[in-house]
């Protein structure tokens, strides 16, 4: 936990880039679905993208924030970042489905969980871990040499 007023301001702004980085991710994976089923998932189209992700990003910042996907000491380093990841997601999923079913009226068949779970987590784990990587620094130099 940061304790310097320092630390907490770099520890929220990388937690407000975290979060912002997840809802584009989880907007985009919306759009593809919403695209595969030819729905409208162009930029005019953007709130019934939102619409469609509203669930599951609800599920996933409840479910990430309990795993402790925007704890720096959850996250630290690419390894760390992506199997905090799976799990917030695996929490995110099964939340995210709870929301949407109360939305729409049901559940969808467990084909459609399976592809969001797979294809959501490959864009989240995609861009948290390319973040990892950025925030590690440069990776081909020797350690403690920078």
């Amino acid at each position: 936990m940061a304790t310097h007023p320092t630390e907490a301001g770099a520890s929220g702004q990388r937690t407000a880039i975290l979060v912002a980085g997840d809802i584009v991710a989880l907007l985009i994976f919306a759009a593809i679905g919403r695209r595969s089923h030819g729905e409208a998932a162009g930029l005019g189209a953007i709130l019934e993208v939102a619409r469609t992700a509203a669930p599951f990003i609800l599920g996933w910042m409840i479910a990430a924030t309990l795993a402790g996907a925007y704890a720096p000491s959850r996250t630290r380093g690419p390894g760390a970042m992506l199997l905090t990841t799976l799990i917030g997601w695996t929490g995110g999923l099964v939340l995210g489905a709870v929301f949407r079913a109360l939305m729409i009226g049901r559940f969808s068949p467990v084909s459609f969980y399976v592809i969001t779970f797979l294809v959501a987590l490959l864009i989240l784990g995609g861009w948290r871990g390319v973040f990892a990587l950025i925030e590690a620094g440069p990776w081909w130099k020797v350690k403690g040499k920078r």
